[in-house]
């Protein structure tokens, strides 16, 4: 499928493209500067209209993705006022899409009766992007996200801007949250993992490369995406979290895991590889903590004990974490 085209043409088989109102805001950076065009989900019951929707963002000829599709979740409230209101960028898991938030993590639930704009774009689906801009050049995730997608959208939409973003996510999603976060300092507020990986290189080498070896099961990055870390390691030391954590002192940092044992409550729901993952992110996600209590940056944990590595748990560790990003990113209290 021709993803530009598709951003170009504006149109899919199954929806219907409304304008959105949209062209007046408030307060610093929140006014929106263009009309938004919504594409209305008609056959998504954990998409509901209006306030949930989706957009293609236009793409520039230097950047290629699979899928330039991202939903929104607005506040009740968005359409019939004139206020700004801080962002959620939620980033999914390996495979999952941007469908995934709205499906697996129940956010019309979740953000009912929040002030906040929820961001959900696509990380390659089941071709997983890792939020990167691939070594061999076939995809551009990063720059799509972080240069495209985000100015794009905040320009269309009423948000307060600087110091009220955050981002989150699961698993590969929990790598995006952190890796964008420390290496785009200033950039979001808060930043939440949920049985994130977000140390690659806690054994250095050594975690490196059996990382790159478990991507026939696991999907973690290979050769196109971060080269091997024998001969490419200044590109895995580049894109790792646990590196680059001076660039996290001014973000609220959570970190949540569990150790791939049952009994957390949602065992009837699981899977046996959802537990043997788990305590491989659990090792990761403790030698992040250390790092940050080494560097004496300000975070908090929930290592919650038994469970497994799917979106039951994560819904429990979002649910942990929210009011904490909203604490943070939010304008009053809510």
């Amino acid at each position: 499928m021709n993803v530009k085209f598709l951003a170009r043409a504006g149109a899919c088989l199954g929806v219907l493209v409304v304008a959105a109102c949209g062209s007046s805001g408030v307060s610093q950076g929140g006014r929106a500067d263009e009309v938004l065009t919504r594409i209305v989900v008609e056959d998504d019951p954990a998409c509901p209209a209006p306030r949930c929707f989706e957009v293609l963002i236009p793409l520039p000829d230097d950047v290629s993705v699979t899928n330039n599709r991202v939903r929104i979740w607005l506040p009740k409230d968005y359409d019939a006022s004139d206020k700004a209101y801080p962002v959620l960028y939620l980033l999914h898991d390996a495979p999952g899409d941007y469908l995934s938030w709205t499906r697996e993590g129940r956010i019309a639930e979740a953000l009912q009766d929040l002030p906040v704009i929820a961001i959900m774009p696509d990380g390659g689906g089941g071709n997983p992007g890792w939020y990167s801009d691939w070594r061999d050049g076939s995809y551009q995730w990063e720059s799509y996200h972080m240069s495209v997608m985000l100015p794009y959208l905040e320009r269309h939409l009423r948000v307060v801007g600087d110091g009220h973003r955050a981002v989150a996510g699961p698993s590969m999603g929990g790598f995006g949250a952190m890796s964008y976060a420390a290496r785009y300092p200033g950039r979001f507020k808060a930043a939440a993992g949920f049985s994130g990986a977000v140390d690659f290189l806690h054994l250095d080498r050594v975690s490196a490369l059996y990382a790159f070896l478990g991507n026939p099961i696991a999907g973690t990055p290979n050769g196109p995406i971060w080269g091997d870390p024998v001969t490419h390691f200044d590109i895995w030391q580049a894109h790792d979290p646990g590196t680059h954590v001076d660039g996290l002192r001014e973000t609220q940092v959570l970190l949540t895991c569990g150790n791939g044992l049952p009994g957390g409550g949602h065992d009837d729901e699981a899977d046996l590889p959802t537990y043997a993952i788990e305590p491989l992110l659990l090792l990761m996600n403790t030698s992040f903590e250390q790092t940050l209590a080494d560097a004496g940056i300000a975070h908090e944990v929930w290592f919650y004990g038994p469970g497994y590595h799917d979106w039951p748990h994560y819904r429990d560790a979002f649910a942990w974490a929210l009011p904490q990003l909203m604490a943070a990113i939010s304008v009053q209290e809510f």
